[in-house]
């Protein structure tokens, strides 16, 4: 008897767990702000502390009612997209566009490793990340050879976080965040590679810094993970004099909370396939609401014509990357809650 009261008390507490890690997105911003509640009154759509949304015709009949928990998707789809192998490979699977990759144990001997990826005819450049992860914690791009990827694979080690890790092709070219609601794009937003650009008097290490406290001012994310190894490959050092007008990529972790530089995408401006192409990747991973991230040297080309993938999915997509960018939260909460029925 007491063992099975401790097995469902264990069962009981890995259930808290895995519900706490699901809604880790969900109550960071997602859709729990001013914007969509505003826009819920203004269609008239009751809502309550479960997250539960009910239309109703205008005698206050024919109700229906849907739930906004994680983002309106179910807990099944959002564990899945939060597998990036699970996700890469399901894309695979169905001829869409996504990264070759394989699976390695950091801990495993180095030679073995590289011997894996190349039977997997992944060769450099390539990247390595968590196979769960967000925000751009622990991802390695642009590894060009086997000096480089030894030397990644030790700070991994000494890190003492993962045993297993997701090792991509890498492809040059912007991310792109496409959201995706009940099979509409609601919005597409650039975001290119943090940099600085020399004036001929300050060293990079103040350059960083200059750019970091302009992006606190105004209330942006300062650029943290500061990549060494791209700025050596660029001819530079931490204390260089940067000469007038010349551009220093100072990350290859391309996001938001990195200090990515963030523009709109006209959606008109982009060809149908490529539509068709992030609305047929909601719909395989059979997800109502994602944050798609595209990669891609034009989004405005149709992606069968060049090297675009898709680089991942997330299924409780933060919306700050949508609304901060020219004070666009009442118009992108606008069309979402229009498509909520």
């Amino acid at each position: 008897m007491k063992l099975l009261i401790i097995f469902l008390l264990l069962i009981f507490i890995i259930f808290i767990i895995m519900n706490n890690l699901l809604n880790i997105n969900e109550n960071y911003t997602g859709l729990n702000t001013d914007y969509f509640k505003l826009n819920l009154k203004k269609n008239n759509y009751t809502f309550d502390e479960n997250k539960n949304i009910t239309k109703c015709d205008l005698n206050g009949e024919n109700c229906i009612t849907k739930n906004f928990k994680y983002h309106f998707n179910t807990p099944e789809s959002v564990r899945l997209v939060k597998n990036k192998v699970e996700t890469s490979q399901l894309l695979l699977n169905n001829q869409l566009p996504a990264p070759k990759y394989n699976v390695v144990n950091i801990n495993n001997n180095f030679d073995n490793i590289v011997k894996s990826n190349l039977s997997k005819n992944i060769n450099y450049p390539i990247i390595i990340k968590p196979i769960n992860g967000t925000f751009g914690i622990d991802v390695y791009t642009n590894i060009e050879n086997n000096e480089e990827f030894y030397n990644v694979i030790n700070e991994l080690k000494n890190k003492n976080k993962y045993d297993y890790m997701m090792v991509e092709e890498y492809i040059q070219g912007h991310v792109y965040r496409i959201f995706v609601f009940n099979d509409k794009i609601i919005d597409v937003v650039q975001r290119e590679r943090p940099f600085v650009i020399g004036n001929g008097n300050t060293n990079l290490s103040d350059l960083i810094n200059q750019r970091n406290q302009k992006l606190i001012q105004d209330k942006l994310f300062p650029t943290k993970n500061i990549s060494t190894n791209l700025i050596q490959k660029q001819g530079y050092t931490m204390n260089s004099i940067i000469k007038n007008n010349q551009t220093v990529y100072i990350s290859d972790v391309i996001n938001m909370h990195n200090g990515a530089i963030l523009k709109r995408i006209d959606i008109h401006s982009i060809p149908k396939e490529n539509l068709d192409l992030f609305i047929n990747v909601a719909k395989i991973l059979k997800i109502n609401c994602c944050g798609i991230d595209y990669i891609s040297k034009d989004i405005t080309t149709d992606f069968n014509k060049n090297k675009n993938v898709i680089l991942e999915v997330n299924g409780t997509p933060d919306t700050e990357i949508h609304t901060k960018l020219n004070n666009y939260g009442n118009n992108f909460f606008e069309n979402v809650v229009n498509n909520i029925f």
